[in-house]
This record gives C-alpha cells, sequence and structure tokens, in this order.
C-alpha cells in the first residue's frame, strides 16, 4: 500500500507540470541521483516506484528528448513547448542496474553527468561518506568548532543526526577542497566510524558506462574531484572540467559536449568558467537552479528542478 507520502509526492510532481505545461516554449532539465528499492533520507535517492512512475507521466504528457536536442532546438529557435530531459549526477551504479532498465522500457534518452575521479578509483564523493558517518555513529552528541567557536550537536536520534549531518555538509561545502578529505578523517575519528561498508561498490564501472554509451545514454563532464567552482581558483577549475571531459571522452570513445556544475547553485560556480567550457568544446552546463529554463536562457546556465523539491514534505 502507497504510503501517505509517497501519494503527496507523486501528486505535487505531476500539479508541477501540470501548471507548468500550457506556458509556451518552455522546457525542463531534470536532475536525478541515485534510484533505490527503499530510499534513505540521507542519501540524494528517488525510490525506483516513484522513478518509473514519473518516467511514465513525462512520457505520456511531455516530449521527452535528450539534452543535445533541447541544446539543437535552442539553436535553432524551434519549439521547445513541453520538452523535457532526463539527467543523472555523479554517476551512481544503480543508474546501471535500476534506472537504465527503466529508461530503456519505455525509450528514454538520458544524459550521466560523471565525476571521474571517484569512477577511476571506485570511491564514493565526499558527501555521501558524510552522510554514511552520521548514519552509522552510534555518539550521541559531537562537538563541532567553526569560526572560533564550538558547539555540541546531539547525534542521539535519527532526526538528529539527519540535522547534524546538513550542518557539517554545509561547514565542510565552505572549506577549501585540500582540507576537506582530512576533516572527514577527522570526523570519522571523534563519532567511531572507522569504514565504509558498502560504498566501494556505490559507482559505476567503466564497462557499465561503456555499455550505456552505445543505448542512447549520453555522458557528460562533472568535474574530477567535486569542487566547489566558485571557491577554487580559475586554474584550478579549468583543470577538473578539462581532465574530466578528456576521461569521459577516453572510455565511452564519444565526444562530451555538456558539463554539470558540482552542487550547482548560482553561488557554486561563476561567469569566469562560461568561456572555458565554450574554449574546451562544451555546448552546454547545467545547474541546480529551479526555475523553468526558455530560449532566452543562458546555454551555460541552463536550470534543473530536483525532483525532491518538488514536495513540501521533504
Amino acid at each position: 500500500m502507497k504510503s501517505f507520502k509517497s501519494i503527496i509526492k507523486q501528486l505535487l510532481f505531476k500539479t508541477r507540470f501540470y501548471k507548468l505545461s500550457f506556458l509556451q516554449n518552455r522546457f525542463y532539465i531534470i536532475p536525478y541521483h541515485m534510484i533505490v528499492d527503499k530510499p534513505n533520507r540521507f542519501y540524494p535517492e528517488t525510490s525506483t516506484r516513484d522513478f518509473e512512475k514519473q518516467i511514465v507521466h513525462l512520457v505520456k504528457n511531455y516530449k521527452v528528448i535528450s539534452l543535445d536536442e533541447i541544446v539543437n532546438r535552442i539553436k535553432n529557435r524551434r519549439s521547445l513547448r513541453r520538452c523535457v530531459a532526463i539527467t543523472f549526477d555523479d554517476g551512481f551504479r544503480d543508474n546501471y542496474e535500476i534506472a537504465y532498465p527503466i529508461l530503456k522500457k519505455y525509450n528514454v534518452p538520458a544524459t550521466i553527468f560523471l565525476t571521474t575521479g571517484y569512477i577511476e578509483n571506485g570511491t564514493a564523493p565526499w558527501f555521501i561518506k558524510l552522510r554514511y558517518i552520521f548514519m552509522q555513529t552510534t555518539k550521541t552528541h559531537f562537538n563541532l568548532s567553526h569560526n572560533g567557536t564550538t558547539i555540541s550537536i546531539p547525534t542521539n536520534t535519527r532526526d538528529g543526526k539527519f540535522a547534524a549531518s546538513d550542518k557539517v555538509m554545509a561547514y565542510l561545502k565552505d572549506c577549501p577542497d585540500e582540507e576537506r578529505l582530512p576533516l572527514l578523517d577527522r570526523l570519522c575519528e571523534q563519532l567511531g566510524v572507522n569504514e565504509f561498508k558498502g560504498l566501494n561498490d556505490l559507482m559505476l564501472t567503466w564497462d557499465q558506462i561503456k555499455e550505456m554509451a552505445g543505448n542512447s545514454i549520453s555522458f557528460g563532464a562533472h568535474t574530477v574531484n567535486h569542487p566547489i567552482l566558485s571557491r577554487t581558483s580559475v586554474e584550478m577549475a579549468e583543470r577538473e572540467i578539462q581532465e574530466s571531459k578528456r576521461m569521459v571522452e577516453e572510455k565511452t570513445g564519444k565526444s562530451a559536449t555538456s558539463f554539470a556544475y558540482p552542487f550547482g547553485k548560482k553561488s557554486q560556480y561563476t561567469p569566469q568558467i562560461f568561456p572555458i567550457l565554450h574554449e574546451l568544446g562544451f555546448k552546454c552546463s547545467v545547474t541546480t537552479e529551479s526555475e523553468p529554463n526558455t530560449h532566452r536562457v543562458n546555454l551555460f546556465e541552463l536550470n534543473r528542478p530536483v525532483p525532491w523539491e518538488f514536495s513540501v514534505l521533504q
């Protein structure tokens, strides 16, 4: 039997798109991360059931096209009314094991943006590890020091753990990249979590990527290490982007012409990145800002409303 929360989420998803379907030449690019049978609120997950229902709804009521086709229509000033493109960020293995069969079933194209360092090394992203640490800890509280102030944060309940992980996530996003991993190691020690069980097979393999690349799935770049580009030097940002693009193209044998900004909010990238993307041969880049897109949109700032933001229950 469906949960009340699941019913409301589906209703809000459909209502959001029905309400906006009458707006001429507005189109949507939807980002997903992880698709799992039993979602865990600690991770950016969508349930398998919800994902398939959303795909069915979109196929029935909209033109689901590739991101490349979105770009072509913008450039050629062709209609984009009721057009939707599907994307995934980071490159989680469930994209192949769960999402891919559903996409094939309904003949839906998609783009997966790969954080190539995590794919190459088979390691989970730092933000997933952070959530895992708080989910697994048995400590009832921990102390967070920031800007000369130390606060004690309770972690004795599931809600407390989630709230604490949110606070530390915000803190770590503010840290320089070279400081983040050592701080994560200290957090492991403080919260008594010494290993990351189940996270070693979280990411896609290159063999899985190659298989999908031949079957209506395109791959874009998402940097190597998932840095917040507004907090790195322009030179470092360019290296992260260029190396990610190079590896995607080398492994798939196809051009990577789209890019996704890590985390994707306006404060997390800068306009200085736009000419770099253009010079490297990208045709577009995507954010996680939630406004609909029109023909007038900057191709290097395509917006994407995330599915879980449709629900007031999240």
